[in-house]
């Protein structure tokens, strides 16, 4: 208040002084035969400046409040009201990958450089309780790919509604974001799970997030049912049946609010689908992203489609581990004869921080980015796996593949390393080691031995 008070005597002080040079001095000194303005002249020429600049002050003010906000960070390029109720974030993936295979005896593993991801964002604000996030990808063979598009209304934790285009809620691994997967490329539990899928989904979360919920009904679609760099894209916008599909997920961090920290971070979760439909063949893939199955021409993906996915995760200061299981269960139909095949695929996989941040599922921040110039080089990490993609018997005893087509087990094991230069800017390179069943005219398919480097740009 006297801060005010005298802010207030200054200006009036200040304005007096222009009032009385303004209204009194016609020449360079008083004129004998001209009286200085009156008292009360002054007082008002200082009341109406006084106002004039009150009346500013606020209008400055109001076009403030009025007025978006434009910003630019580590989030992204922003929009926002000065509510805070509408808000838009522009947004960027892109990863550029090198693919070389050692020791190659097959004429698929070709050696090459490739844009994995190219994907501009779009996310934001409408009314405080309606998100959206909006997400092309150009880097699918030179064909467009609408990956997500959804409409989320959110006016709790936990009750939201979400309604377009998303990730099935199954599958620990598959429902990481891309640029946080600790490898370039995902495990084979992934495989059995639908990459994106069309309808609505009820989440949420209760108790602060230590018990998570997600249930939703789709259209249905084949495992792994979104492209690979390898295969033409089967995308899940459409149907063609009434039939639909429902999943249902539940994971819970039960240590997450306790002051127990070794286990503050620890998860466990099941999920699960059901469908009885007609639907897409399944695609499965090596880790160098080479096709290991293919359906005969004359089966079809055709009934009963049941999937079961228990997981769990754990974290602690600089280490990471997780695993899961998956199991796919899928009605074939030959002809006139269906028989239900059951292939399944589980991993193991653990990573290490050695400059010291923490390692979490959304990804690991740097605490000093690079800066060669302060001597500064951001974070690094290592990660091993092992995965098992074991396909059923009676794939090839009923006529849904063949030995030549396809492959019974896929067993890899892989190591890597992370470079996270700035929380934006990230190097990855990895080495996988892929032994084969079957999949081959004669014995076995030889092994696959691949190295994935990767660029990536996330904002």
């Amino acid at each position: 208040m006297n801060i005010q008070v005298r802010s207030k005597s200054w200006k009036a002080i200040v304005l007096g002084f222009v009032a009385v040079t303004l209204g009194g001095f016609h020449s360079t000194a008083w004129s004998e035969d001209v009286a200085p303005p009156a008292s009360s002249d002054l007082e008002q020429r200082i009341r109406i400046l006084e106002r004039k600049l009150e009346v500013s002050d606020e209008a400055t003010a109001t076009k403030s409040k009025e007025s978006a906000k434009v910003t630019a960070g580590k989030e992204g390029f922003q929009i926002k009201s000065a509510d805070g109720d509408f808000l838009l974030k522009i947004r960027a993936l892109i990863q550029a990958d090198s693919r070389f295979f050692i020791n190659s005896t097959n004429n698929s593993e070709v050696d090459q450089f490739l844009i994995r991801r190219a994907r501009p964002i779009l996310e934001g604000t409408i009314y405080q309780y309606a998100n959206f996030l909006f997400v092309p990808d150009f880097a699918n063979n030179g064909k467009n790919v609408l990956v997500d598009a959804y409409l989320d209304i959110a006016p709790w934790s936990f009750i939201k509604l979400r309604a377009g285009k998303f990730k099935s809620p199954i599958g620990l691994e598959h429902l990481q974001s891309d640029p946080n997967l600790i490898f370039a490329e995902r495990g084979f539990p992934s495989l059995l799970v639908p990459s994106r899928e069309t309808g609505v989904q009820l989440f949420g979360d209760f108790w602060q997030g230590a018990l998570n919920y997600a249930i939703s009904a789709t259209n249905g679609v084949g495992d792994n049912n979104l492209n690979t760099n390898t295969t033409t894209p089967v995308t899940s916008d459409g149907d063609v049946n009434d039939s639909k599909e429902g999943t249902a997920r539940l994971y819970a961090q039960p240590f997450k609010n306790t002051e127990l920290e070794l286990l503050q971070k620890f998860g466990v979760g099941f999920g699960a689908s059901y469908s009885a439909q007609s639907t897409t063949n399944p695609t499965y893939t090596t880790p160098g992203q080479l096709s290991l199955f293919s359906v005969a021409t004359t089966a079809l993906a055709d009934g009963e489609k049941i999937r079961l996915a228990p997981e769990l995760n754990w974290y602690y200061h600089a280490l990471g581990i997780f695993g899961e299981y998956v199991q796919s269960s899928q009605v074939f139909r030959v002809g006139r004869v269906r028989s239900t095949i059951v292939n399944d695929a589980w991993q193991v996989a653990a990573s290490y921080v050695i400059t010291g941040e923490d390692a979490s599922y959304s990804g690991v921040k740097p605490r000093k980015p690079f800066d060669p110039k302060n001597g500064t080089w951001g974070a690094f990490e290592v990660a091993g796996r092992f995965h098992e993609l074991y396909l059923d018997p009676d794939n090839f005893t009923k006529g849904v593949t063949t030995a030549a087509a396809s492959v019974q087990r896929a067993t890899a094991i892989g190591g890597g390393i992370n470079w996270y230069l700035t929380s934006a800017l990230r190097f990855t390179t990895d080495y996988e080691h892929t032994t084969f069943d079957k999949g081959a005219t004669i014995g076995d398919r030889p092994n696959e031995d691949v190295v994935i480097s990767r660029w990536q740009i996330y904002f």
